[in-house]
C-alpha cells in the first residue's frame, strides 16, 4: 500500500445537492467539501486489521496514561521513540498513531494536530505531485511522507533525558507545559568561553573620521505573494489566508444581504464603483491596466460572498502580484524622482511565499520565490539587495535540519534555487553557492563603503522547526550558526569595522527559542557598542522595536545595549495596511540617523472602480517621537533614542493617547487597529502589543511579560 501523498478529495455529493441558483450556492458548495472529510480517514481504512490494531493497541497505552496532560506529551515522546526502536519496520503506522492519539486527545478536532509536527519531510525530492489545481477545494498538503519525515527524526534523536527539552517541546508544540525558566546559558552552554573577552576599548564606538556624508537604504519585508489569489473569492473566510478559490466564511449570508456592507465595516467608500478587475496587470513598460470590470452582482447576486475579493488584496489575504508589482513600482518611481533619496542598497528580511501551508508544495513555492525575486529585480534595477530566508520560504514550511545530521536535505532546495536566484541576480557579487549552503543561506557581505552586512537564517532557531528541539539543552549551536555570526564580528572587532545583522524571526518574538534568544542577545551585548551597529528583523508584519538591557535586566538602572528594527510588511493579513521604510544613515559610523515609512490604506482600492493603491508619507521616527528636537540631529536612533522617548512613555499606562498613536503606527492605521482606552488605563491589548514588545529583546521575557 502506497502511503506517500494525502489527498484531500472533494464531495462529488457536493455538485449534485448545491444548485447554481441557490443564494450562497458557491459557499454552500464549499462548506460541504471542506466538512467532507478528514485528511486521514481513507487513510486508515486502508490499513490491514494487524497495522489497524498496532495503532489501536498503542493508542490504547497512550490514553491510559495516568498523569497530566505535560507529562503526557513527555510520555508520548518517550513512547513513540521506544517503539521506534523496538519496530523499526513500523515506522510509517508509529507516525500514523501518533497522528491519532493527537486527534483523540483534543476529542477528535483534527485541526487542533498540525500536520507539519508528523509527516513532513525536509527532503523536496521526497514527493509525489498530486495537483497544481486549486478549485473545488481540492489541493495537495505538500511533501507528505509516512515512512520517511522529519518526525520520525525528532523521536529518533531526541534527548529524553532532558526533562529541559520535553518541557520547551510540550510547551510550544502541545501548550500543555508551563514555560521553563530559562537557565544560564553560560552554565548550561558556556557561551562566555565562545569568544574572546572584551576589551575595554570595545565598550565605545570607534573613532571615526570621515562620519559627515549620510546615504540612504531601502528596508523591505513579507511580501507574502499569493499566485492563486483570486478576484471575487471570500475576503472575509474561516481559515486565513483568505481570497483562495476555496476560500469560505464561517458563517453563510443569508438571501437579503448585501456584501457592500462588509465593506462599509472596513471603512471603504464606495466613491467610483466597485473594484473587480480579475485581468488587471501591469505590462513590461510598468504601466498599469486595470483590463475590464467583471459584474459578479450581475451573474452571482450581492449575497453570493460575505466580502468578495478585489483586485489589490484583502485585510485577512496574501497580496496578489498585482500589490506586489503596485508597491515595488512605487518605491522604484520614489528613488527615481528624489534624486537625494537613492537607495545603495536594500534589506529584504524575507517571506515571499504565501501563508496557505495545505497548499505549499515544493512547486508552488519555488513559483513564488522566483516571482518574486524576478519582480524585485525588475523594479529595484542595479541597486544591490540583501536577503534573507523567513520561514515560509523553506519546503516543507520552516523546517531546517542541521548539517551535522545524515538525514539532511533541507537544502538541496536552497542550494539548487533560492541561492542561485539571489547570485543569479547580481545581489552577493563574490559569493559562491557552496558559501551560501554551508550556512543555510546565510551570508557575511562587505559593501563597498566597507559595512558589513551579516544575514542568518532564522529557522534555526524557530519554535516550529523541529530539528531545533535536538538536544536543545546540550549543544548550543547544533546549526553553527553563532559560531559563523561570532567569527565574522571577532573579524570586524580588530579592523573596527562596523556590522549590520540581519534575520527573519525576531529573538524578541514568541516563536523564538529561549535559550538561543538568551545566546543572540549575550552575543549581542558582547560585541556592542564597538562593532554591531544594527539588526534588522522582518516576521512580525508589524512597525516594532526592540531594546537590549544589560543582562541587569531592564531596570532604571540598567545598561542600555543596542536595539532592533523590526520592519512592517507589504502584505496586508491579519488587517494592516502595506508599508515599507528607509533609513538615512550615517557614512562610517553606519548608524541610523533618522527613518522614513510609506504605506497605502488598502480598504480605500475597494471601492475605487480598480484605480491603483495611492501611496503616502506616513512618518519619520524624529518628527513623531522627538516633535521638540530635544534628541541632537547629530545623535543617531540608537537605544538610548528608543528607551527615552519611546519606551518611558510606552510605560505610563495613563497616557493612552500616546500608546494609541504607537499602536496606530503599528498597524498603519487599518481599520482594525486595537483600541488603547480601557477607561482611564491602558487596554491589554496595547500593554502587551505595545510596552512588551519594545521592552523584551529575549522571548522569555515578552512571553512573560504579558498579561
Amino acid at each position: 500500500m502506497k502511503l506517500a501523498t494525502i489527498f484531500l478529495a472533494a464531495s462529488t455529493l457536493a455538485s449534485v445537492v448545491v444548485g447554481s441558483t441557490i443564494p450562497g450556492a458557491r459557499q454552500i458548495k464549499r462548506h460541504i467539501e471542506n466538512r467532507a472529510g478528514n485528511y486521514l480517514d481513507q487513510t486508515y481504512a486502508d490499513l490491514s486489521d494487524v497495522e489497524t490494531d498496532f495503532i489501536n493497541d498503542h493508542i490504547k497505552n497512550l490514553t491510559n496514561f495516568n498523569g497530566t496532560k505535560c507529562n503526557a506529551c513527555k510520555n508520548k515522546i518517550k513512547y513513540g521513540q521506544t517503539l521506534l526502536n523496538e519496530y523499526p519496520d513500523q515506522s510509517h503506522l508509529i507516525s500514523l498513531l501518533l497522528f491519532k492519539y493527537c486527534v483523540v486527545s483534543n476529542n477528535g478536532t483534527e485541526s487542533k494536530c498540525d500536520n507539519n509536527d508528523f509527516f513532513v519531510t525536509t527532503n523536496s525530492k521526497n514527493f509525489e505531485k498530486f495537483t497544481d489545481e486549486f478549485d473545488s477545494g481540492v489541493g495537495t498538503i505538500g511533501s507528505v511522507n509516512f515512512y520517511d519525515n522529519d518526525f520520525l527524526h525528532l523521536l529518533k534523536n531526541f534527548n529524553v533525558s532532558s526533562d529541559l527539552d520535553l518541557t520547551y517541546y510540550c510547551y510550544y508544540k502541545g501548550s500543555v507545559c508551563d514555560l521553563p525558566e530559562t537557565p544560564d546559558v553560560n552554565e548550561l552552554y558556556g557561551v562566555d568561553t565562545w569568544y574572546p573577552a572584551k576589551l575595554p576599548q570595545y565598550n565605545s564606538e570607534p573613532n571615526y573620521t570621515n562620519n559627515t556624508e549620510r546615504f540612504n537604504v531601502l528596508h523591505i519585508t513579507d511580501f507574502h505573494l499569493q499566485q492563486h489569489y483570486k478576484v471575487g473569492s471570500e475576503s472575509n473566510c474561516s481559515a486565513t489566508p483568505c481570497c483562495l478559490p476555496a476560500s469560505v466564511a464561517a458563517t453563510l449570508p443569508g438571501p437579503s444581504y448585501n456584501f457592500t456592507s462588509g465593506y462599509t465595516v472596513l471603512d471603504t467608500e464606495i466613491t467610483k464603483g466597485l473594484s473587480f478587475y480579475p485581468d488587471a496587470y501591469y505590462d513590461e513598460n510598468d504601466v498599469y491596466h486595470p483590463g475590464d470590470y467583471y459584474d459578479f452582482p450581475l451573474h452571482r447576486g450581492w449575497n453570493f460572498e460575505s466580502l468578495p475579493a478585489t483586485s489589490f488584496g484583502g485585510y485577512l489575504c496574501d497580496i496578489p502580484e498585482l500589490l506586489l508589482n503596485n508597491s515595488l513600482k512605487y518605491i522604484s518611481d520614489f528613488y527615481a524622482d528624489n534624486s537625494t533619496n537613492d537607495f545603495e542598497f536594500v534589506v529584504f528580511t524575507g517571506d515571499v511565499v504565501d501563508h496557505y501551508l495545505p497548499g505549499c508544495t515544493p512547486n508552488l513555492t519555488l513559483s513564488e520565490e522566483k516571482r518574486t525575486f524576478e519582480i524585485m529585480k525588475h523594479f529595484l534595477k542595479g541597486t544591490p539587495v540583501f536577503p534573507t530566508l523567513g520561514n515560509h520560504d523553506t519546503f516543507p514550511y520552516g523546517q531546517l535540519s542541521p548539517i551535522s545530521y545524515a538525514f539532511n536535505n533541507s537544502y538541496d532546495w536552497n542550494e539548487d534555487d533560492v541561492n542561485q536566484l539571489w547570485i543569479g541576480n547580481g545581489w552577493l557579487n563574490g559569493t559562491n553557492i557552496t558559501t551560501l549552503n554551508s550556512h543555510y543561506s546565510g551570508f557575511s557581505y562587505v559593501t563597498p563603503r566597507g559595512l558589513k552586512v551579516i544575514s542568518l537564517n532564522s529557522n534555526a532557531y524557530y519554535q516550529k522547526n523541529l530539528w531545533s528541539y535536538i538536544d536543545l539543552s546540550t549543544n548550543g549551536d547544533a546549526f553553527g550558526q553563532w559560531e559563523f555570526l561570532i567569527n565574522e564580528l571577532v573579524e570586524s572587532e580588530k579592523i573596527g569595522q562596523r556590522v549590520w545583522l540581519m534575520a527573519h524571526i525576531p529573538t524578541s518574538d514568541s516563536d523564538a527559542l529561549p535559550l538561543q534568544s538568551r545566546i543572540f542577545g549575550q552575543i549581542i551585548e558582547r560585541f556592542s557598542p564597538y562593532t554591531i551597529a544594527n539588526i534588522f528583523f522582518g516576521h512580525t508584519h508589524m512597525d516594532q522595536f526592540h531594546i537590549l538591557h544589560s543582562s541587569n535586566g531592564t531596570n532604571a538602572g540598567a545598561d542600555i545595549i543596542n536595539m532592533a528594527w523590526v520592519l512592517q510588511s507589504i502584505t496586508s493579513i491579519q488587517y494592516l495596511n502595506p508599508s515599507w521604510r528607509y533609513y538615512e544613515v550615517e557614512n562610517e559610523s553606519f548608524n541610523i540617523m533618522n527613518s522614513y515609512n510609506y504605506f497605502t490604506r488598502l480598504n480605500e482600492t475597494f471601492g475605487n472602480a480598480g484605480a491603483e493603491p495611492a501611496w503616502n508619507y506616513e512618518y519619520s521616527a524624529r518628527d513623531v517621537y522627538d516633535p521638540q528636537g530635544e534628541w541632537p540631529l547629530s545623535s543617531p536612533l540608537n537605544a538610548t533614542f528608543w528607551n527615552n522617548f519611546v519606551l518611558q512613555k510606552i510605560a505610563n499606562q495613563s497616557d493612552i493617547e500616546f500608546n494609541q498613536l504607537y499602536m496606530d503606527y503599528q498597524y498603519r492605521f487599518s481599520p482594525q487597529v486595537p483600541k488603547c482606552a480601557n477607561g482611564t488605563k491602558v487596554s491589554t491589548a496595547c500593554y502587551n502589543g505595545n510596552y512588551c514588545v519594545l521592552s523584551s529583546f529575549f522571548s522569555d521575557d515578552y512571553i512573560n511579560c504579558q498579561i
